[in-house]
């Protein structure tokens, strides 16, 4: 069953939207697999993007990783949406196995947030990308029944606490951020 990408009117409306759960750590020797979770919405004009990850006191390189094939002539082209606990957030495209960094366009906003709640200390943050920013590389697949692929990750290089985690299962053991480690997300329209 596809992960769904709900259609709300405002970043306010992202609690009722389904999450993903970042779970799988394929190659986890030790019981050091954070809890993080993330959401994917949309509307006519935006993208909304929040992930967070619930670490006490996260280790040097923690990130999370959102990687997005959003576009229909270039199916092997994905964007790579990265925060780290410091509240800073990094845009790249992904292809051929390549990170190229962007910079974040006008209407980019970043909304970090960090505390403590029932569930424990976690940090991580809400991003809104324009839908128009985003078509200069192509027709972008938000309109309802169209399916993108993506995934959610949860790394972190070590050494201390080295992982790797996804919401979806990836060749961590190959490459994880090709489009065949990438599930298909449903675009509706509730």
């Amino acid at each position: 069953m596809p992960f769904k990408m709900f259609r709300v009117n405002s970043a306010a409306e992202l609690d009722s939207a389904p999450v993903a759960l970042i779970s799988n750590y394929p190659l986890e020797k030790r019981d050091y697999k954070p809890y993080a979770q993330c959401n994917l919405c949309w509307k006519e004009d935006a993208l909304f993007l929040r992930m967070w990850a619930f670490e006490l006191t996260p280790p040097p390189g923690s990130r999370l990783t959102a990687l997005l094939y959003l576009w229909e002539e270039q199916p092997q082209k994905a964007l790579a949406v990265t925060m780290e606990p410091e509240e800073k957030c990094t845009l790249s495209l992904y292809e051929n196995g390549n990170f190229q960094p962007v910079e974040p366009p006008e209407g980019f906003r970043l909304h970090p947030h960090s505390g403590e709640d029932l569930q424990g200390v976690y940090w991580g943050g809400l991003v809104t990308l324009p839908k128009s920013w985003l078509e200069q590389w192509g027709k972008v697949l938000l309109q309802p029944g169209a399916v993108i692929r993506g995934n959610f990750f949860k790394l972190c290089p070590g050494p201390e606490m080295a992982h790797q985690g996804s919401a979806f299962p990836a060749d961590f053991l190959g490459n994880p951020f090709d489009r065949e480690s990438m599930e298909p997300f449903l675009v509706v329209s509730y």
